[in-house]
């Protein structure tokens, strides 16, 4: 997985945090989850001054930075100069991470395997991936490994003290004393292996998690198109590598290069160390000190691996790539990408770049960008080219901007209307009220907690402190505003001036199209193939049996039981038995629920509405259309406003009007569940009534009538993010599909959030000639779903706002028409559905043909509601499977990225496998957990109390003020079933979950197995009646 923070300030609160663009971090493996805290609301105070010593640590600098309630203090090891940054912080969400420069020579991936063989072993813990088995012997709130393109990143965070130290002594041991196994480089990167592992005279194919993983990442155009780009915008440099590898360049990496790697850039020298929190600093660098004090310092590691600057060029250059047909573009003959991306600035100028960010913003962001009505209003694309905007993840930071989905033939004016934008904007200048736009989104991020601020400060600050910039400089965020201001005022063509600097006058540019290319797989699957036959080629007699014998011990040795005693674990008696409450109150609006609940949100204000849907009312046909719908809610006109006034207005205001389709199953009735629409939004209390205003503009009329080119293009826009989407979430559709036909709940997510939906939007994106139909059902939805009626509301906020915040919420509230019978409303012919979800639809096995090198696989189990006994003790066997089975068999074995189980609240146990090689074996693997269950031998005690470890991660997750009471508010879960719920989970013993395993696995309603992937013999050679090969267009 891959996070980028493309604005200074946004990553700092984003709910949504970006994933990273392709050629910057991988994941390993990922818990991300949310904390029981609040935001810290006073700095701590320092202990320490400047020059004092600690544990062989010199303290450099220490800095409060009042607008993040943060201290911030910069360490150094005098015996081999380590850096390390602490953050003091009153948050009990503690961070730790150490961070490498690693900088690529070529791509074969060496710092991505290396970022995954380091988590399998160390000199202390040299048991086989420890860093997986500490998934179940941990609290941790976030557990993973990033290779960057020019960095490798070891974090984590957990509440529990004894959790934090039992971590931190695994990711030292494992990043500075390894094992670096030569069995586990060819499980983790690449080897040569027996088709048949147990048939030496079966042929040879590659194999390997990393090489399956890369093959995955480059399946998808948008993946494709930002790794060139990257690569050919920094052709002198690391970049120009991929740093995750190359999947016909990973077999080039051999073991010895893999260690020496290793020897070159994982030393204290070339380290950086970042603590967050309110543990106490004294304990960290004690832990620390123990490991990092046996290695003298190496100036040259540090020196070596820095980043040199790209080449100015003195003109600008073009590129052409190709990529294979997209099967979910709504026009075929539409499938070009161009974009143009101008090198801007070293970042080690923080100011600069922070202008820089705020430029690019106002250049391409919202409706009343320059760019965007210059190339999304054109209707010439169907969307921005991937990965556009500004990006400080490299040394020097760059800007990117363009369309895909467009005709080939209109490159060339996509270029001029590129150029005409960046002109116009040169000449006319930025409104006033855009600018102070952005720096309103920047004051209400310094106060937004999201669920993992101190990973979130890390992942900012490590782009700039990577490269030895001055962190400080970053996180004085009031400052840089207040330099920016100084500027604008000294010079009213301050950005005006930049715009000529970075865009007009900078040679530094480069042209990317991309084609589809229609022998684009078939000329990668004859790649590997040459590559598969050159290594061949290459083998002398011998090494075929060193082969067969090498595949032989590395399944010996991931079947092998080994002792993880010596691994450190918290135990059962760590999990609080007694709920964290929050205070929740409850009364009536009028006819309206209304929740409240007293946070120390830092004063934003925070708001919650759902708006029920009955679908024994809610016309059939129309419930399609309701995930656009809510896609589209507030990115039209409402009321007196335009489109253009009304995001004005938002960016204003408040932090985005935001809607989702809610579906939240009946706790206590596996075939019920609430349907409706969510809505949120936050703002500073300041602006409690304009937040109020605007959705009081919404709920009056959407204008869906007065921009239907706007309308439909945002349409395409939907479409063509939602395709992006699924190369990267695969495994999510499969789940929603194979789901779909065994439960109601189930088969309504895949309809507004699955395949169906996908393949929906894509149709009538396409459909120009029905846009009155179009309009006329969303006017429908419109009109029968923004009721007061309808609706429940939620305020959290501080003490001393939350009446004033009421007191907006009863104004909008009463500005909104009653009508209790939205049938009646403005006509709506609104038929009763006796059976709007149709009846049950009978399992069948479905293989989705999608232009992937890997596979997605989804099968479900149907099981027990949340309030039944057996749902907590299946809750734990999905764990117990997921990490005990489906992990070895799937990844460890079968060479999977990801594989793994899922319960979810409804009750529907999931099985699923990400970018999988195979289909048929991980199918096979599946439908044996049963099985496996059954043998007892296969777990114990322990690790039932280690599944519990899990499950608990996820249920106390952190959970930031603005957020405190939501959980309940969608799903009508109380603290009181929550409670019982716990209870039931810390009880559960291995004959429980025996028990539950016979009922529910051995003799399952399970669904049929849904796959997303390539074609495959397989499946194209089962009957009809138990296979169905599928496109999209089919669903």
């Amino acid at each position: 997985m891959y996070r980028v923070n493309r604005n200074l300030f946004r990553s700092l609160s984003d709910h949504r945090d970006r994933l990273f663009s392709i050629s910057q971090i991988k994941r390993r493996s990922i818990i991300a989850v949310r904390n029981n805290h609040s935001v810290a609301s006073e700095i701590l105070k320092p202990k320490f001054e400047v020059g004092d010593r600690l544990f062989g640590y010199r303290l450099d600098s220490i800095n409060p930075v009042p607008e993040l309630c943060l201290t911030a203090s910069q360490w150094t090891f005098e015996k081999n100069n380590a850096k390390h940054l602490h953050i003091a912080r009153d948050d009990p969400n503690n961070v730790f991470a150490v961070t490498f420069r690693t900088t690529p020579e070529d791509s074969t991936g060496v710092a991505h395997i290396l970022e995954h063989l380091a988590l399998c072993g160390s000199n202390r813990y040299p048991v086989r991936d420890p860093f997986m088995k500490m998934l179940s012997r941990s609290l941790a709130t976030f557990m993973n490994a990033f290779t960057g393109c020019d960095f490798t990143m070891y974090p984590f965070s957990t509440q529990n003290i004894k959790d934090y130290y039992n971590l931190m002594s695994v990711y030292l041991d494992a990043v500075f004393h390894p094992c670096l196994r030569y069995l586990d480089f060819l499980q983790e990167g690449w080897r040569l292996e027996h088709s048949n592992i147990d048939d030496p005279s079966s042929p040879l194919i590659l194999k390997g998690v990393v090489f399956n993983e890369m093959k995955g990442v480059f399946s998808s155009p948008s993946s494709i198109y930002t790794r060139h780009k990257i690569n050919k915008l920094f052709p002198n440099t690391t970049y120009k590598n991929e740093s995750g590898g190359d999947p016909l360049c990973i077999p080039e990496l051999s073991y010895e290069q893999l260690k020496n790697f290793h020897a070159k850039h994982y030393h204290p020298s070339n380290a950086k160390f970042f603590t967050y929190g309110n543990f106490p600093i004294e304990n960290h660098f004690e832990k620390i000190q123990k490991i990092i004090e046996k290695f003298d310092m190496d100036e040259s590691l540090s020196l070596n691996s820095q980043v040199q600057d790209e080449t100015i060029w003195i003109e600008s250059r073009r590129a052409e790539i190709s990529c294979q047909n997209d099967p979910l573009a709504p026009y075929p003959d539409r499938q070009t990408t161009v974009s143009t991306s101008w090198l801007l600035k070293s970042i080690k100028d923080v100011q600069e770049n922070f202008n820089l960010s705020i430029l690019c913003s106002l250049l391409c962001e919202g409706p009343n960008s320059p760019l965007y009505q210059a190339l999304i209003d054109s209707g010439l694309g169907s969307d921005y080219s991937p990965d556009h905007g500004y990006h400080n993840m490299t040394k020097q930071s760059f800007f990117s901007i363009g369309l895909q989905g467009i005709p080939k033939e209109n490159v060339s004016t996509v270029n001029k209307a590129i150029k005409m934008a960046i002109l116009n904007a040169y000449t006319e200048g930025f409104p006033e009220e855009r600018i102070e736009a952005i720096l309103h989104r920047i004051e209400l991020s310094t106060k937004l907690q999201n669920n993992n601020y101190g990973l979130s400060l890390l992942l900012y600050l490590n782009n700039y402190w990577n490269h030895d910039v001055d962190p400080i400089q970053c996180l004085s965020i009031n400052q840089l505003v207040e330099n920016f201001r100084k500027n604008l005022a000294s010079d009213p063509k301050f950005l005006q001036n930049k715009v000529k600097q970075y865009f007009i006058d900078n040679k530094h540019k480069l042209l990317i199209e991309m084609n589809p290319d229609s022998q684009f797989e078939q000329k990668q699957i004859d790649s590997e193939r040459k590559l598969l036959e050159s290594k061949l080629s290459q083998l002398k007699p011998q090494d075929y049996k060193e082969i067969f014998d090498c595949g032989q011990k590395l399944l010996a040795a991931q079947d092998r039981q080994e002792d993880v005693s010596i691994l450190p674990t918290l135990i059962i008696d760590d999990i609080d038995r007694l709920l964290v409450k929050t205070e929740i109150e409850s009364s009536n609006l009028g006819h309206v629920p209304v929740q409240r609940c007293i946070q120390p949100t830092n004063n934003i204000v925070f708001f919650n509405a759902l708006l029920k849907l009955d679908l024994n009312v809610f016309p059939k046909e129309l419930l399609s259309y309701v995930p656009l719908f809510v896609r589209l809610m507030s990115k039209l006109g409402a009321g007196r406003y335009d489109r253009n006034s009304l995001d004005q207005k938002i960016q204003m205001f408040t932090g985005g009007l935001n809607s989702s389709v809610s579906i939240a199953d009946n706790i206590k009735n596996m075939d019920d569940f609430e349907f409706g629409i969510h809505l949120n939004s936050f703002c500073l209390e300041r602006n409690v009534d304009k937040m109020f205003d605007l959705w009081s503009e919404i709920f009056d009329r959407i204008h869906f009538r007065e921009d239907s080119d706007h309308l439909m293009q945002l349409i395409r826009i939907s479409a063509a993010e939602l395709a992006q989407g699924i190369a990267q979430n695969g495994h999510l559709y499969a789940m929603r599909r194979s789901a779909s036909f065994i439960k109601r709940s189930s088969r309504l997510r895949e309809m507004t959030a699955g395949l169906s939906s996908m393949a929906f939007i894509r149709l009538i994106a396409a459909s120009n000639e029905k846009i009155d139909e179009i309009i006329s059902n969303l006017e429908k939805i419109s009109k029968l779903i923004l009721r007061k009626e309808a609706l429940r509301c939620a305020i959290n906020a501080e003490n001393n706002a939350i009446s004033s915040s009421i007191g907006s919420l009863e104004k909008f509230l009463h500005s909104l028409e009653l009508n209790s019978d939205p049938s009646q409303k403005n006509n709506i012919n609104a038929t009763p559905n006796a059976n709007p979800l149709g009846s049950n639809i009978a399992s069948s096995n479905e293989h989705f043909i999608f232009p992937f090198s890997t596979n997605y696989i989804g099968q479900s189990v149907y099981c027990a509601q949340y309030s039944h006994p057996d749902h907590p003790r299946l809750n734990i066997l999905s764990s117990l499977i997921n990490m005990k089975y489906l992990l070895k068999e799937i990844r460890e074995k079968g060479g999977a990225y990801g594989g793994g189980s899922k319960l979810d609240s409804g009750g529907v146990l999931h099985c699923y496998s990400y970018r999988d090689p195979k289909i048929q074996e991980t199918i096979e693997t599946f439908s044996k957990i049963g099985l496996w269950v059954e043998n007892t031998e296969n777990f114990s005690e322990a690790d039932i109390d280690e599944a519990k470890l899990q499950v608990f991660q996820t249920l106390d997750h952190p959970v930031p003020p603005g957020e405190k009471g939501i959980d309940q508010f969608l799903t009508g879960i109380s603290e009181s079933d929550r409670q019982l719920y716990r209870d039931r989970l810390l009880d559960v013993t291995k004959s429980d979950v025996l028990e539950v395993a016979k009922r529910y696995l051995i003799s399952a309603k399970s669904s049929g197995v849904v796959v997303l992937g390539p074609k495959c013999d397989f499946t194209a050679n089962q009957k009809e009646s138990e296979w169905k090969i599928r496109l999209v267009s089919d669903v």
